[in-house]
């Protein structure tokens, strides 16, 4: 009668791919990834130990990585829908805590709110503000780049040599 052994992937990292022929004597390669530069073999699971040692011992071997597919349980039953569901109720929490902090932030009184009108501190006021402060920032650069690119030319005229010296005349 025929009896199914326990396999297992294993995940040989090289530096060349021209060995690839030899890892056949290990086991059953099933992938052969170029751009990456990794082998898949498949072992019986009770070689698996002394193979990647002797893998680990070739030159042309940078890594071996062994698959952890059979010791995951394939069944959740033990666990929880509790465990999955934290991390999105704590996101939940921070966001409204985040949209209670922005609206406490907000002028909440009408005299707020006159003093900021009066001032012209209003949203649409705001953003024209940013909106100019930006354009300022990029004015500014763009003269910064200009002086120094002016400098680099008046740099470059003091370097010419006179011709005595055997520069142009």
């Amino acid at each position: 009668m025929f009896t199914m052994k326990e396999r297992r992937a294993v995940y040989v990292f090289l530096r060349g791919l021209k060995h690839v022929e030899q890892l056949k004597k290990f086991g059953d390669i099933s992938y052969i990834s170029k751009r990456m530069g990794y082998v898949e073999l498949y072992l019986n699971e009770d070689e698996v130990e002394k193979t990647v040692d002797k893998l680990n011992q070739y030159r042309f071997v940078k890594t071996v990585k062994v698959s952890p597919r059979p010791d995951i349980d394939p069944d959740l039953d033990d666990v929880h829908d509790d465990v999955f569901f934290e991390a999105y109720d704590q996101a939940q929490e921070d966001a409204e805590k985040d949209q209670s902090d922005k609206k406490s932030a907000e002028p909440t009184d009408r005299k707020d709110a006159k003093s900021a009108k009066q001032t012209g501190q209003g949203k649409g006021q705001e953003a024209k503000n940013v909106a100019a402060d930006q354009n300022q920032k990029q004015q500014a650069e763009k003269n910064v780049r200009q002086g120094n690119e002016q400098q680099g030319l008046q740099a470059d005229e003091k370097k010419q040599v006179p011709a005595e010296k055997g520069g142009k005349s």
